[in-house]
This record gives structure tokens, C-alpha cells and sequence, in this order.
């Protein structure tokens, strides 16, 4: 053997361990990407078949506004009458609303009393 090709053996004699150890990395590392790519094409076959089907909707982007009480009770009164079994019968507003009215029955009666 030339000089050449016996530096040529020692060098890879020297790095067998590194090179062993690299390509196991390479395959692992393939191995680990492989795995990613196919649990996110899983995942999103999933997804357009959730939205397909309707089981999913994504969420919509709403504007808040707060009701004023009239507002409310009106929307509660509608629901009632559509026969909306969620819908509780006596609310605050309600109460104030029947404690106002009856405020000025009293009022006349104690009018009509003192004529």
C-alpha cells in the first residue's frame, strides 16, 4: 500500500466512532421529521373533515354591546314565548319593574284615602 492510502485508513479508522454516531443522528432525526410531517397531515385531514362535516366551527369574531334593561326584557319576554325552558321567570329587572308599578297604585289609593 502507498503512504497515501495508508493515511487514507487511519483517518477513517480515527473517525469510524464520529461517523457511526453522526449517521445514527441523521436517521433519527429523519426518523423524528417523518413522524412530525405525518401527525400534521393526520391532524389536518381531521380538521377539514371536522369542518366538512360540520362537527367543528371555527370561531367567529363578535362585537360586544351591552343591552340596556328594557333591551333585556324584551329579549327575555320573547324567549318565554317561544317557550324557552332556560329562561328564568322572575329576573331583577322584572322585580324592579313590578315593585315601580306597584309604587303608584299605592300612592292613588293613599290619595283617594285621605279625600
Amino acid at each position: 500500500m502507498s503512504q497515501e492510502k495508508v493515511d487514507k485508513y487511519k483517518q477513517e479508522k480515527y473517525n469510524r466512532k464520529h461517523a457511526k454516531k453522526k449517521s445514527n443522528f441523521k436517521k433519527i432525526a429523519s426518523y423524528i421529521v417523518a413522524t412530525l410531517v405525518v401527525v400534521l397531515f393526520i391532524g389536518y385531514l381531521g380538521y377539514s373533515v371536522a369542518i366538512a362535516t360540520g362537527l367543528y366551527t371555527p370561531p367567529t369574531t363578535t362585537i360586544h354591546r351591552e343591552l340596556s334593561d328594557a333591551e333585556k326584557e324584551s329579549i327575555r319576554n320573547v324567549l318565554i314565548q317561544n317557550g324557552d325552558t332556560n329562561v328564568k321567570i322572575t329576573t331583577s329587572a322584572a322585580k324592579e319593574n313590578t315593585t315601580t308599578a306597584a309604587a303608584p297604585e299605592k300612592t292613588e289609593a293613599s290619595t283617594q284615602a285621605k279625600k
